[in-house]
């Protein structure tokens, strides 16, 4: 089984591997299946209870957009801009010359 340790949050016990990036990485000590902690969290942006990591701030839904705030709904396009919105200050470039 070899060395294992205590998950800092889950208290879980946990063996650490060396994954396919050449890092070290939590794994379940018989299965060496990749551990994920699963503790109660309250999302800060809707106030759910969810089961995930402690760094965890949001809730899978509003980190996926539910709740962004941004006034747009997910995956809307933004506005298109003009060339004089991105760059004032191109006045006199050659349209065929290259942007750099």
């Amino acid at each position: 089984m070899g060395k294992t340790s205590e998950c800092r949050d889950c208290g879980e016990e946990i063996a650490f591997e060396k994954n396919k990036n050449d890092r070290w990485a939590p794994v379940h000590p018989l299965s060496r299946a990749p551990h994920r902690c699963e503790i109660e969290v309250v999302c800060q942006e809707c106030q759910k209870t969810f089961k995930g990591s402690s760094w965890m701030s949001k809730c899978p839904d509003c980190f996926r957009g539910g709740s962004s705030g941004s006034g747009s709904p997910p995956g809307a396009p933004s506005p298109s801009r003009t060339r004089e919105d991105l760059d004032p200050g191109h006045g006199g470039l050659d349209d065929d010359a290259p942007p750099f």
